[in-house]
């Protein structure tokens, strides 16, 4: 079987792990320290604070940035849906802001026609790494005296008119997790050139206790599920977890594990710190491979197949291939899994945000779901693989209806 994904795991993690047991506290925030720092540079803002994860980093913007129950705060259609409840939870109303279907991000005119007396910011996504229109947006925001907070935790490395994602609007958050550019097993970063933001969350973050083990252990969870998504018995647990009967109720019950393993927050340990250090430094030559091979791979699929276009308001850094399929998506994923491809769809991609805040006026959201394909692009993918997988969607395309 053709896994979905898989995490690229060094040796030189195990090494970062190791020097764990010798790290002084003084040595440890001097390493967190230098890693803000390079990451800072890497977007060209004046902070990065690093976050227990990217949905803390959200978080720690929406206090620091006032918003409070009653207010609304304008979203993408379509996203990653556990945002919803981490909004709902401070009061604030999320209000889903239609997307394109062809890139899959919201646009400055599905974002003002939701605007309302009670907005009291936009939250943007340059969705899989493609930019959004940023500029329009927060001219848009600038406007109408709203902030507009980025969504990076798939674009970074993306770029527009050469500068960062990240470092046009009033804050920006990344992730760290295992399936990210920068792989630091879990953790976040928070990015802003507001002086007066930065101290304030800072001083939030001070307060936390630094520990070390927690994301060592969810590098040693994720050696053992490599091990697992690398054996023999991959192809038996696939068709059992990512039936059409099972997917759903599996991706629930994986991303509440990583929740628990992730536990509660705290600060940034000097073993992220480490990890991230070494991977932001060659960032830059992995987006240069991966989107060479995404290229590749959008321009050798059959016509039923309309892949995400990426370029057409920046350079897209790389996340994962999706493409929209013209077809029952379901019966895609069965058909593909008898071959062994493994392909993720539906909730498993993104979600319809408006549909689960009950609305059904976003058609481009609904469209994406309907449609959306996750296809195996990721380091390690061999050749033979990849030339396997375009053949099994090739003849899929031909038979199915």
């Amino acid at each position: 079987m053709i896994p979905r994904r898989r995490i690229a795991l060094e040796g030189a993690d195990l090494v970062d792990a190791l020097r764990t047991l010798w790290v002084s506290p003084a040595q440890a925030a001097a390493q967190v320290a230098a890693f803000e720092q390079a990451f800072a540079a890497t977007i060209g803002v004046s902070h990065a604070l690093a976050t227990a994860s990217g949905r803390d980093a959200l978080g720690l913007i929406l206090d620091g940035l006032g918003l409070s129950a009653g207010d609304q705060l304008i979203i993408p259609a379509y996203t990653l849906g556990e945002l919803v409840p981490l909004m709902r939870a401070r009061g604030i109303e999320p209000v889903p802001a239609d997307v394109d279907p062809q890139t899959f991000n919201v646009t400055v005119d599905s974002v003002a026609v939701r605007l309302g007396p009670r907005t009291r910011g936009i939250f943007v996504v340059h969705l899989l790494g493609a930019p959004c229109d940023i500029r329009a947006i927060c001219a848009l925001g600038d406007a109408h005296g709203l902030p507009v907070i980025e969504d990076c935790a798939h674009a970074l490395g993306a770029r527009i008119d050469g500068r960062a994602a990240g470092s046009f609007g009033r804050a920006a958050l990344f992730s760290l997790e295992a399936t990210k550019a920068v792989a630091a097993f879990g953790g976040g970063v928070l990015t802003t050139a507001d002086d007066a933001l930065a101290a304030a969350i800072r001083a939030r973050l001070a307060g936390r206790e630094r520990r070390e083990w927690p994301p060592v252990r969810k590098m040693l969870l994720k050696f053992v599920e490599e091990a697992a998504v690398r054996s023999p018995a991959y192809g038996v647990l696939a068709r059992l977890m990512f039936s059409n009967r099972r997917a759903g109720g599996f991706d629930r019950f994986y991303r509440r594990a990583h929740d628990r393993v992730r536990g509660t927050a705290a600060a940034f340990s000097a073993f992220q710190a480490r990890v991230g250090l070494r991977k932001l430094a060659r960032v830059g030559d992995r987006q240069r491979r991966l989107n060479a091979q995404w290229q590749a791979l959008a321009q050798q699929l059959p016509s039923r197949f309309a892949s995400q276009h990426r370029d057409t308001l920046g350079e897209a850094a790389f996340y994962n291939f999706v493409a929209r399929f013209d077809g029952d998506i379901a019966e895609l994923r069965a058909a593909a899994q008898r071959h062994g491809l493994d392909l993720g769809i539906g909730g498993e991609v993104m979600d319809d945000t408006a549909s689960m805040l009950g609305l059904a006026d976003c058609p481009g959201a609904a469209a994406s779901r309907a449609q959306a394909v996750l296809i195996p692009l990721y380091e390690g993918l061999s050749e033979r693989r990849r030339r396997r997988m375009l053949d099994i969607l090739h003849r899929l395309a031909r038979e199915l209806p």
